[in-house]
């Protein structure tokens, strides 16, 4: 057995709260990673792509604006509907902070509902229920088709 002196010890950090803003933080950074994955080179991204490769419905990526330290996309499927003009869902804005490293769903249509936030604790729940589904979205997409890759000029490949 060791002397006191000689166990090293791990300090325990624990983890934040669930539904709190700093788990929210830690859910931005996942999602970050995710959107990497899935984009790996998207500070550099311009335009419009339909991704159709893998399984699936085709995924539509369009870059909404991009500035030194942000990219804003919107990620969505277009589903045919009743009446033929084709409906966004889901919908969602995403901004990716490249120098934070965090994603962040800012805005978005889930199950037919345009998802906005109004109030304090209203403001969190939105936040916690467009990233939840945003992570469990790109988990789903980086298990059913390839990355997204972009051309030498930034926009993105294989686009048509």
């Amino acid at each position: 057995m060791m002397p006191p002196m000689m166990r090293q010890t791990t300090p325990t950090v624990p983890a934040p709260p669930l539904r709190s803003f700093a788990a929210l933080m830690e859910l931005y950074e996942m999602n970050f990673m995710l959107m990497r994955r899935l984009i790996p080179d998207m500070a550099r991204a311009q335009g419009t792509y339909v991704a159709t490769q893998g399984e699936g419905l085709p995924l539509h990526v369009e870059v909404l604006e991009r500035g030194r330290f942000t990219t804003m996309l919107r990620l969505y499927y277009l589903l045919p509907a009743e009446g033929g003009q084709p409906v966004r869902a889901p919908d969602l804005e995403v901004r990716v902070y490249h120098d934070a490293r965090v994603a962040e769903a800012v805005a978005g249509r889930l199950r037919g509902r345009d998802c906005g936030a109004l109030g304090a604790m209203r403001c969190l729940n939105v936040r916690w229920r467009l990233n939840r589904f945003l992570y469990k979205w790109l988990r789903y997409l980086l298990h059913r088709r390839p990355r997204i890759a972009l051309a030498e000029d930034g926009t993105f490949q294989g686009n048509s």
